[in-house]
């Protein structure tokens, strides 16, 4: 868990001065890739299925598609019958939040876990990774992202944007319910929108404890790091523009999605962050350089860092199931 050599890696994605001296150097190639590079990722950023079947004619965004998730991942011992579930709209027609709750009955709980799900997924498939926090006492409620499912917006700006819906919804959370305790689980996108929120609304607005799983440092860096997985090319050619591009169609600047800037207004959160070290989609050193930045700015250690040395993307818990229980219970103080 070298902080240096992890922040070396996590940079190879920021430009430096030799990279700009190549862009200049190349400065048509660069223009042109970068160019087609915009119009094909297009699709793959904000052209993607939210409601409908999917390819097996499971319907999308329902308790059917969440048992089939849980069938493939073969994740034991799941808890939640389609029966606790509750569907909720919440925040003005506008502005609409897509939410699931699943709360106690048989005895009263103040505590609460909001559950957030990653890049083109939903509120129920957001449950596979909160619902074991119901047999310790918690009520649940997970929702659509935003430009996901049937929240609000037409298209999704890594984070940024969903930030807001939720800190909204912890804001209707605290004003409708009785709150002792609320935890903020977020894995991949999830992840990120839940280390910005923190940062940018934690002060105003509370929550008690953060968990994120593979998340990433920055929304721009990200991209080139797709860039560079899938077209097998340097990112430095083909993404030139990126943020301008982007701020084109979703009018706002996901450059603000930065988790490398410092940590102060957190210092006090409990932050679990949790990472596959086989994770090809968004390297596992995101997450060893944001808890390095975290520690540095506690007075007590009260955040912690866990890797999993098997796990690929967003896979850390169903490939180790009892060991990432046990993990997030110790943080925690559950067990």
């Amino acid at each position: 868990m070298n902080y240096k050599k992890s922040l070396r890696v996590v940079k190879r994605y920021h430009y430096n001065w030799w990279k700009i001296i190549m862009m200049v150097l190349l400065f048509p190639i660069v223009l042109f890739l970068s160019f087609l590079c915009s119009k094909i990722f297009i699709g793959y950023l904000f052209k993607y299925k939210r409601v409908g079947k999917n390819r097996k004619g499971i319907e999308l965004n329902s308790y059917e598609e969440l048992l089939n998730e849980i069938k493939i991942k073969k994740i034991e011992n799941f808890n939640i019958d389609k029966s606790m579930i509750k569907e909720v709209n919440i925040g003005p027609s506008s502005k609409q939040i897509s939410a699931l709750i699943i709360e106690h009955k048989d005895f009263k709980s103040n505590k609460w876990i909001v559950g957030l799900h990653g890049f083109k997924r939903n509120k129920y498939v957001a449950l596979r990774n909160v619902f074991y926090f119901y047999e310790k006492g918690y009520n649940i409620i997970t929702f659509d992202s935003y430009a996901h499912g049937n929240t609000y917006g037409t298209k999704s700006d890594f984070g940024k944007s969903n930030a807001e819906v939720l800190n909204s919804l912890v804001e209707w959370l605290k004003s409708v319910k009785q709150v002792d305790e609320i935890g903020v689980f977020g894995v991949s996108m999830g992840a990120t929108t839940s280390l910005y929120f923190a940062k940018e609304h934690y002060l105003e607005n509370e929550v008690n404890w953060l968990i994120a799983d593979c998340g990433f440092s920055g929304a721009v860096p990200q991209i080139r790091y797709f860039l560079k997985k899938y077209v097998k090319l340097p990112w430095w050619l083909m993404s030139l523009g990126i943020n301008t591009n982007f701020r084109n169609y979703t009018k706002v600047n996901i450059r603000d999605v930065d988790l490398l800037k410092p940590y102060d207004s957190v210092k006090d959160l409990k932050i679990l962050f949790i990472h596959g070290k086989k994770d090809d989609f968004i390297p596992y050193q995101n997450s060893i350089v944001m808890h390095k930045l975290k520690t540095d700015k506690e007075v007590d250690n009260v955040s912690k860092l866990v890797l999993f040395d098997n796990a690929k993307h967003s896979s850390s818990f169903h490939f180790n199931q009892e060991q990432y229980k046990n993990e997030i219970y110790d943080f925690l103080r559950l067990n």
